[in-house]
């Protein structure tokens, strides 16, 4: 197995919070952000091309019990895992980006991203300051601000997304209504 993914579970444990990138009970590439709910173990796993050597972990809220929906392989050449600190969750919203305040009309909107907001996305995967526009027959683009306009996420009105507001937006007001 690959010698800094073997070092890096190594040093890890159950209780420690993490955010990892591998492959779901159905083979899915997925990010996963949260505590290790038991000790990482050496698994022989299926992949599509056949079966591959790589690390079982579980990652979930503190006190969940392991679980076929929160497992996650992690494969030499694809997983990534690494101890974080734990975020502040009170910040965070896990809700439909029509609360965002998105609409068709909307221009200029511009809110911090943590990712799909999955059943078993417990908390955000990432934190991305992004642009939400209307693109046409009910598509929604997130795009990165920086200078590239980098598109982060599609999706429609209903999808639930992580989101929290940007810190310098009055309480209660939407960047498009200012």
């Amino acid at each position: 197995m690959h010698i800094d993914l073997e070092t890096t579970v190594a040093a890890l444990n159950a209780g420690d919070h993490v955010h990892a990138h591998g492959a779901d009970s159905r083979g899915v590439d997925t990010s996963r952000a949260g505590y290790l709910l038991a000790a990482p173990r050496p698994e022989v796993g299926q992949r599509s091309s056949g079966r591959a050597e790589g690390w079982l972990v579980y990652v979930g809220k503190r006190g969940d019990a392991p679980a076929l929906s929160n497992r996650l392989m992690l494969y030499p050449d694809t997983g990534r895992i690494a101890h974080t600190p734990e975020q502040d969750l009170s910040l965070w919203r896990a809700t439909t980006l029509r609360e965002t305040g998105a609409s068709s009309r909307t221009t200029n909107l511009r809110i911090r991203f943590g990712g799909p907001a999955t059943r078993s996305a417990v908390e955000p995967t990432q934190d991305t300051t992004v642009c939400v526009t209307y693109n046409t027959e009910g598509w929604y683009s997130l795009d990165a601000t920086d200078a590239k306009c980098t598109q982060v996420f599609e999706c429609r009105l209903g999808t639930k997304i992580w989101w929290a507001p940007l810190p310098d937006a009055p309480v209660g007001l939407f960047a498009d209504v200012l």
